[in-house]
Formats: structure tokens, sequence, C-alpha cells
């Protein structure tokens, strides 16, 4: 018998290791975005899309995306567009205002 696999191998670190960098500038750029308009620290940022992540069970870079894809006027591009909408409604829901929600340019920031 062959033993089984170990969950936490070289093989499974790296592909979590992988994982992690393909998800990282998204992240940083929906920080950035974020810290921009709400002038925030990184700190707050992040912490606020993780509250967002848990608030929707939804992946922290699939929040990232969203943030980005809003502040740049295009669609969030997820494949659950229910995620999407779960996101876009808890920025709402925390005030974030335009162009981080569902609303329309009359809720933008003066």
């Amino acid at each position: 018998m062959t033993p089984p696999a170990d969950p936490f191998g070289p093989d499974t670190t790296i592909d979590q290791l992988r994982k992690a960098l393909s998800t990282q500038p998204v992240i940083e750029q929906a920080k950035g975005m974020l810290m921009l308009n709400r002038n925030w620290s990184s700190d707050e940022a992040f912490m606020a899309l993780r509250e967002i992540s848990q608030h929707t069970n939804t992946k922290l870079h699939d929040v990232a995306a969203v943030i980005v894809a809003c502040a740049g006027k295009g669609e969030p591009g997820l494949a659950d567009a229910d995620a999407a909408t779960a996101v876009l409604d808890e920025t709402s829901r925390m005030g974030f205002g335009y162009p981080f929600t569902n609303g329309s340019a009359s809720q933008k920031r003066t």
C-alpha cells in the first residue's frame, strides 16, 4: 500500500504559493483604490476587503476583482453573478458609495 498524500507536502505548498502569487496583484489594486477613495491605511483597506469577503462568503480575490472592476467602470466578470451582487450590496451597506456599489453615478462623492 502507498501512504496517503501529505496535505502539507511540498507539492501542496508550492501550489498554494502559486495561487497566492497569482491573486495578490488584484488584492493590492483593490486595497490601493480603497486607500485612495476612502483615505484609509493599507491595514484598514485590507480589513474592509476581509470583512466583505466574510459577510458575503466570497473569496478575497473575488471581492478585490469586483472592487477593481467597479472603480474601472467595468463589469466584475465573475462567473458567479450572485457573488458579485452580494459584494456590491455589502459595499453599499458599509457606505462605500459610488463607484463601489450597485448604485448610480448620483451616489458619487462630492
